[in-house]
């Protein structure tokens, strides 16, 4: 979300309301409002944009990606076959709006199967990763357990937190590493992914290979219960 996004957002709410919502009394309200007014619009678009899987950009977007992730991770913690069935509960409804079937299934199925594979690969490194399962699939990167530091998104821009730059610069490199693992694991598994049956194949082959690959490792490549790359 930008900054200015608050005033466009008003200025659309001032044009729904009804003649007896004078200019001069909506002016006048503005005027003594308005820092309340701005916090509350910040915080609805804010959640919006984090429920839709926007780029953050704001520290309140920030904070509503936490409360997302929090949700997101229950999600995620769910054995395969009920990460599936949600999944493709959320392609029947892309359906139902008439959207083209191919497109949701590599802009939003392969998108959200692919997050949830890196993760796997991503917290064998040390970190804390959410894949998100929203309108755009997104991974989100948690400190503490439960702040939001860096968010990936649907175009594979990262997004660091603004308490938190320069801080995470080998979050980078870790992420272009599970990337180039899961375009690997692509290429040796030779999937199909453009019908529901050969969607979930490809699901359930990318989360198990990935899993396994991760067991394989040296112990030490595990993450400590007490200790992650983020510091949180």
């Amino acid at each position: 979300m930008k900054a200015d996004d608050i005033d466009r957002f008003i200025d659309r709410w001032r044009a729904t309301l009804p003649p007896a919502f004078t200019p001069d009394y909506v002016d006048g309200f503005m005027r003594r409002h308005r820092g309340e007014v701005h916090a509350l619009v910040l915080k609805t678009l804010a959640r919006r944009g984090a429920e839709g899987g926007e780029t953050p950009e704001l520290l309140a977007d920030f904070l509503a990606y936490d409360v997302v992730a929090a949700a997101q991770r229950l999600v995620d913690a769910q054995p395969d076959p009920q990460v599936w069935r949600e999944l493709w509960r959320r392609v029947d409804a892309q359906f139902a709006e008439g959207y083209n079937e191919l497109s949701v299934f590599h802009n939003f199925a392969v998108e959200y199967i692919d997050a949830r594979t890196e993760a796997i690969d991503l917290r064998a490194a040390g970190w804390d990763v959410v894949p998100l399962l929203l309108e755009r699939p997104a991974l989100a990167i948690v400190a503490g357990g439960h702040v939001v530091v860096a968010v990936r998104d649907w175009r594979g821009g990262l997004k660091i937190h603004p308490e938190r730059r320069g801080t995470l610069n080998h979050l980078f490199a870790d992420l272009d590493r599970a990337e180039e693992k899961l375009l690997a694991l692509r290429e040796s598994i030779g999937l199909e992914r453009n019908t529901k049956e050969r969607l979930l194949k490809y699901a359930t082959s990318t989360w198990k290979h990935a899993r396994k690959e991760v067991e394989r490792l040296s112990p030490q490549r595990q993450p400590s219960p007490t200790r992650s790359k983020q510091g949180g």
